[in-house]
């Protein structure tokens, strides 16, 4: 897998290829270099060939008509001129020599033997007689010689090739540089996304390359809001448990308070009564104590009876599931009305929306009215403000509209979300729904909740005798936990 991932680098195919291709240059440069150089080295023998025959003639013809001090004379003017013809080798064969002697031998060097062998041409050869007055006095045996040329070819091939491995070499590491400089940021982003994964969430440096610059800056952008949300979820949690711990205080008071003194007057009261009538002779100043103390019972137990509802009613209101949704939102905005606002306020419900919905649905959107309109008395400054409830169709379904709107300030510029917010914001997600923070129709904030419904059939929730008033039938841990966000 490793060495999959080494090939597949993008380092090294930006080397890779530019290299090969190189390569591949300086292969076609030399193959263009050889093609013709068996023809140009037989060009050059045979001229030079051509130019040895000339001069050797006409030296053989003075040699034949001179005399002895000028054919001396002849004879070193030849030697020095054949000096200067390149690619032949002359030798003198004396009358009853077997093989012909050196003469003037010139060593060519630099080519190597298999390279002269590689690029030589067919031998050429020719013997000329020397004649002195009429008589043999030996013979000029002449032949091509390719190692003059093959050593030029060679030299020049070895500059070629170094000159075109030089600047390759100089091209790859231009490319290894830039391609390092270009890819550093995305080994930064690879870096980032592990920084990531770890809850490290650290913008990258400015990117100067420009086609990854929009990469970096979305990044940051993502890192930015997973930090936002890591704070927010931190900021939820530590809101969940004050807000538990605060609801735990509160009922340990309304127990204390409440329920503990209403309890211990009962207890007082039934002994009073207990008491008054274990006496042998009851007259109507006892009948009266009892009665009185039979009527204190009972309005001790109505007291606690109203708390009870009170307390469930603040953990599930149970008008919610007696009534509905539309109805509970009624109730809402009578009792946000009653507390005092110096805000108008009104509920508009949808003929669509007058029905029954699902208890988390309707739950959901009633905790998210109930913390908008609290949000509207303590932040806003409106004077007036509106709880809608609508149905509308949607791509995946049907959804449920709750939208909390008001005439105040409006959402700021950059909106940082609180703890009802999130609350809200997250109360929708949990049934697959979204949260939507606007300008109002009033020209302030507008809050709303898209939640997908589906069509429940209302229950019947008629009182039983083991749970009066309906109000015991929401008593677990889950349910006070939800009140508490």
């Amino acid at each position: 897998m490793a060495r999959r991932a080494a090939r597949n680098s993008i380092l090294t195919r930006l080397v890779l290829i530019p290299a090969a291709i190189l390569a591949f240059g300086i292969l076609a440069a030399v193959a263009a270099t050889l093609a013709g150089a068996r023809a140009r080295i037989a060009s050059e023998m045979a001229s030079g060939f051509a130019l040895g025959d000339h001069l050797i003639r006409y030296a053989l013809d003075d040699l034949a008509a001179a005399d002895p001090a000028a054919q001396k004379a002849a004879t070193a003017r030849l030697a020095e001129a054949l000096a200067q013809v390149r690619h032949i080798r002359v030798a003198f064969v004396a009358p009853d020599a077997e093989a012909p002697g050196p003469a003037a031998a010139r060593e060519a060097a630099g080519a190597p033997g298999w390279f002269t062998a590689l690029l030589r041409p067919p031998e050429m050869a020719t013997s000329y007689p020397i004649l002195v007055a009429g008589a043999r006095r030996g013979e000029i045996v002449m032949k091509a010689e390719a190692a003059d040329e093959a050593a030029e070819i060679w030299s020049g091939l070895v500059f070629l090739v170094a000159l075109l491995g030089l600047l390759s070499l100089a091209i790859v590491s231009l490319i290894i540089m830039t391609a390092r400089h270009t890819l550093r940021p995305l080994r930064q982003l690879v870096e980032g996304l592990d920084s990531l994964g770890r809850g490290e969430f650290a913008p990258l440096p400015d990117v100067e390359v420009a086609e990854l610059a929009a990469i970096g800056a979305h990044f940051n952008r993502l890192s930015a809001t997973l930090a936002r949300s890591q704070a927010d979820n931190r900021l939820l949690i530590d809101r969940l448990m004050s807000v538990q711990e605060a609801e735990r205080k509160e009922l340990a008071r309304d127990l204390h308070d409440e329920f503990g003194a209403s309890l211990f007057g009962i207890r007082a009261a039934a002994s009073c009564i207990v008491e008054a009538a274990s006496e042998k002779t009851v007259g109507p100043a006892q009948k009266r104590e009892i009665v009185e103390r039979a009527r204190s019972v009972s309005a001790l137990a109505d007291a606690i009876q109203k708390q009870n509802y009170r307390i469930l009613e603040r953990i599930r209101p149970m008008v919610l599931r007696q009534m509905g949704l539309a109805e509970a939102l009624r109730q809402l905005v009578e009792t946000f009305r009653a507390q005092g606002h110096d805000i108008a306020c009104a509920v508009e419900i949808a003929p669509a929306a007058a029905r029954r919905f699902d208890e988390e649905a309707s739950l959901t959107a009633y905790r998210i009215a109930q913390e908008g309109l609290t949000n509207v008395a303590r932040h806003s400054g409106a004077t007036r403000a509106r709880v809608v409830l609508d149905v509308a169709a949607s791509p995946r379904g049907e959804e449920m509209r709750i939208a909390v709107e008001d005439d105040g300030a409006g959402p700021p510029p950059e909106l940082r979300s609180g703890f009802g917010l999130l609350g809200m914001g997250e109360r929708a997600r949990k049934l697959d729904g979204r949260l939507v923070i606007g300008r109002s129709a009033f020209g302030g904030m507008r809050v709303e909740a898209f939640i997908p419904v589906e069509r429940a059939e209302a229950p019947d929730h008629s009182p039983t005798p083991a749970e009066p008033n309906g109000a015991a039938a929401v008593h677990d841990d889950h349910n006070a936990q939800e009140a508490s966000l």
